[in-house]
């Protein structure tokens, strides 16, 4: 028996039993070979037999025909069932072997018995009995003694006699060397692989092992990123409320003490924004899911900067700041943002351990091979020993409780692996008591740039977990933020106005399930907005429903029903998808908001953010709605000339014919027509301009046309055609087939609006015949719109959808119709499609949820 270790539940024991179930499939394969070769190797014998043994030549070819024939059959069953050959392929090549060595023996016995050449033919049996398959040695022994045992046979019932006793004993005691040699074949064979098959098995359950750790692995990585995540959005939520907070203040504070300390607050919150970037950089560095944008660089410039931004601060512990640059500058490619991190965190380095009135040189030297960035200070400089290890993520020099430092270890950390990701590399040189110098070197080009951490996207995605309650803040009681920003905001700028259909203020939908953030935007929202505030995704959904609002602000990470559920609910809901959705999202990096675009968001905005963005934002949207608002307007504006037309010309012609027969009768009537013949004109010419203006009133109803109610589509299209009878008259035949009179539970003047719309792109298309069907398949209702106009050509047919798109001749059409006559039937919780009619022409189906569906 074989064994292997036991290692975490995988498997922990095979037996011979195991490789004799790897072995006999295995085997299939070498049989195949083997018979192939005895199908192209017997055929060709056939003219030795009738060389050698012309006396019995028929015998032999019978002989050779029932071998052949076995030969193939095994053949075919390897082709046709192999499951079933791998299962018993022992037996069948035992019996094969025989059947083939038996064929051997009796062409010796017709040439010259034992000492025919014919033996041959039966070592090479047993030696391609090795060559092909793998078995064990005593079965390998079992079947060459078989077959050897068959072959004299006859010996011993006198049917063959021996002439020539030392050639007889000669080829037999070759043929018994070839037997012996075989089994041992066999058996080296046989253990060569049964060993190879153990240690392959105990090398897929290490691997099988080491899959599992790997596995492990990256399961604590994924809750280590998505601790960070969480991390980050606990830590940049109350940022926010510091950073945005104080910048209102700020800029309506005057100079003192208060607007001083104002900006410290404001400086010290950045900065530690600026450390948890790093930390979530760091992070996505191990993940190996950062990348970089590789734009044009220019590292004088950018040193330049970062020793400019760092000047104040030096000057104020009286350092003494100095810039240089050496040489021309190659040309450079890089991530600007990257880099400029790498220098932040080399001079602020430098700042923390050069004491007062020391000297911090940042030095640029050029070369053909790049750009080197040499930041020298006179600082207590670096032991030896520590030199590398300043390097390690979260080491300090001076670890004890009395360090002079602040920080947490990362920043050097993090500025070499961001300089090796560019292909560059950070050295330190330093010496106790002298200093030390931080050189940064970049290599020239951008050749050297791997293809997997270049950033080839260019929109940026949030991605959070819901947050769980426990999380939430709730130490501290909640502030009136709204009303404290509402008295803030009294003295800042003031606010754009946006203004929507009929001059009305947007509608704001926030959702923030922290007290203070969301009362602090609220408050901002409010100078400007209608706003409805909710405390999580469920009680936004409720809101929803009771106020339809024109924008939703949502953040990603809420208990219960988040940002993204919210999000993918407003979308997925036919009659909410138009409301544009912007996610708040405490992660602002490259990789992190493509499953807040997968769940339908229209934009981001990052925490901590600035006020007067967020409202750029939100406004861009909103003037995207207005627009919107507008277009379909000017929709129905041209439904309405459609309207105008048709009541114009069906209330003209019996209107004239009224007041012409009641002028007649004004005058005492007339002697050519009965004064009962004129009331008669006159009363169906009422009745006919009643009909036209009850018509009218079906199409419309009701008056502001926004109810949903249940909506007769028999009478619908009715009213339909009775608005467009004077188009129709005009040699169009209309074909009507209502297998159902069902109601639809829609907007009636909506709904009448596309039958409208439909009715009338037919007559315009030229058609002569229009087909108008209603049908009800399961829960829909269709209400199918088909001509035998001219139809919509192929190369537009994904266009016709489409806003301001036309196929009608310059100025007959807007193009909005069929778009808007598909939103409708989108809000209704329906569809409208376009399909060619067979034989011609067009095809506009409209299905609507029927009423007992949609109630």
């Amino acid at each position: 028996m074989e064994r292997l270790e036991a290692n975490n539940g995988l498997q922990t024991e095979l037996t011979l039993s195991d490789y004799e179930a790897f072995r006999k499939p295995n085997n299939v394969a070498g049989m195949r070979t083997g018979m192939l070769q005895a199908a192209v190797l017997l055929p060709p014998f056939i003219f030795l037999d009738l060389f050698l043994i012309p006396e019995d030549f028929v015998i032999v070819q019978v002989a050779r025909v029932v071998t052949m024939t076995c030969v193939l059959a095994l053949i075919v069953a390897i082709n046709r069932i192999p499951e079933w050959v791998g299962r018993h392929s022992d037996a069948l090549w035992f019996a094969i072997a025989w059947v083939i060595g038996v064929f051997c023996a009796i062409c010796c016995w017709a040439h010259t018995g034992y000492d025919s050449v014919y033996t041959f033919s039966l070592m090479f049996v047993f030696m391609s009995s090795a060559l092909s398959v793998s078995w064990p040695a005593w079965l390998s022994a079992t079947c060459n003694i078989t077959i050897y045992l068959t072959y004299i046979s006859p010996l011993f019932f006198g049917l063959i006699s021996i002439d020539h006793w030392e050639m007889t004993l000669a080829f037999q005691l070759f043929v018994l060397g070839v037997v012996v040699q075989t089994v041992m074949m066999h058996k080296g064979r046989y253990q060569s692989e049964s060993q190879a098959f153990f240690a392959n098995a105990a090398l897929q359950n290490t691997t099988a092992s080491l899959e599992q750790a790997y596995e492990q692995l990256r399961e604590v990585d994924r809750l280590k990123s998505e601790f960070f995540a969480n991390i980050s959005h606990e830590l940049r939520t109350p940022l926010t409320l510091i950073i945005s907070p104080v910048t209102e203040i700020l800029r309506s504070a005057g100079p003192g003490a208060e607007s001083n300390a104002l900006k410290v607050v404001h400086r010290n919150a950045t900065r530690l924004l600026r450390m948890i970037d790093d930390l979530l950089d760091l992070a996505k560095l191990e993940a190996g899911g950062l990348r970089l944008q590789v734009k044009d660089l220019d590292v004088g410039g950018l040193a330049k900067r970062v020793a400019e931004n760092a000047r104040p601060a030096a000057q104020a512990r009286g350092i003494d700041l100095r810039f240089s640059t050496n040489g021309s500058a190659p040309e450079m490619f890089g991530d600007e943002h990257r880099v400029e991190i790498i220098l932040t965190n080399l001079v602020g380095n430098a700042m923390k351990f050069t004491p007062e009135s020391g000297t911090i040189d940042v030095r640029v030297i050029y070369n053909r091979a790049g750009a080197s960035v040499e930041v020298a200070d006179t600082g207590p400089g670096i032991p030896k020993e520590q030199q590398e290890r300043i390097f390690d993520r979260f080491h300090q020099t001076d670890g004890s409780e009395r360090r002079r430092a602040g920080g947490v270890g990362i920043g050097l950390s993090l500025a070499r692996q961001l300089a090796q990701l560019h292909g560059g590399s950070i050295t330190v040189e330093s010496e106790l008591g002298k200093g030390s110098t931080f050189t940064l070197f970049l290599q020239g080009g951008k050749d050297h740039f791997r293809e997997e951490i270049v950033e080839r996207r260019e929109a940026q995605v949030d991605i959070h977990p819901s947050r769980r309650a426990e999380d939430s803040s709730t130490v501290w009681p909640a502030l009136d933020m709204e009303n404290a920003t509402a008295e803030l905001r009294q003295s800042a700028w003031p606010a754009e106005q946006v203004l929507l259909d009929r001059g009305r203020l947007p509608r704001l939908l926030i959702a923030e399930d922290e007290d203070d953030l969301r009362g602090f935007i609220a408050g901002v929202m409010k100078q400007s907005y209608l706003v409805d505030a909710a405390a999580d995704g469920a009680e936004a959904l409720k809101l929803l429903e009771q106020n339809r609002p024109d924008l939703v602000l949502t953040d990603v990470m809420m208990p219960g029903t988040s940002g993204l559920d919210l999000c993918r609910a407003i979308k997925g809901n036919p009659s909410l998808q138009h409301i544009p959705v912007i996610l708040l999202t405490a992660r602002g990096e490259d990789d992190a908001a493509l499953e807040g675009y997968d769940a339908g968001a229209d934009d981001y905005v990052a925490k901590p953010f600035h006020t007067k963005v967020l409202q750029a934002r939100i406004n861009a949207h909103l003037k995207m709605r207005a627009l919107s608002l507008q277009l379909a307007d000017q929709a129905r504006l041209v439904s309405a000339g459609t309207l105008a037309a048709g009541l114009a010309h069906e209330v003209k012609n019996p209107l004239n014919a009224a007041v012409n027969a009641a002028r007649v009768l004004e005058k005492g009537g007339s002697s050519k027509v009965p004064s009962e013949k004129l009331m008669g004109v006159i009363v169906d010419a009422l009745d006919r301009i009643d009909g036209v203006v009850s018509a009218l009133g079906a199409h419309a109803r009701p008056a502001d046309g926004a109810e949903v109610v249940p909506c007769d589509v028999h009478k619908a299209v009715e009213s339909t055609l009775h608005l467009l009878e004077h188009k129709l008259r005009e040699a169009v035949e209309v074909h009507l087939d209502f297998e159902t009179t069902g109601d639809v539970f829609a907007p009636a003047r909506a709904f009448n609006q596309v039958l409208l719309n439909l009715v009338d792109n037919s007559i315009r298309s030229g058609a002569k015949k229009i087909w108008i069907e209603v049908r009800q398949r399961d829960k829909l209702i269709s209400v199918a719109v088909a001509d035998d106009g001219p139809g919509v050509p192929h190369d537009v047919v994904h266009r016709i959808f489409d806003p301001f798109f036309t196929t009608r001749a310059e100025g007959e059409g807007t193009g909005l119709g069929l778009h808007l006559s598909r939103r409708i039937a989108q809000e209704c919780g329906g569809e409208l499609r376009y399909e060619p009619r067979p034989g011609g022409g067009a095809r506009f189906v409209m299905e609507i949820p029927a009423m007992e569906q949609a109630a």
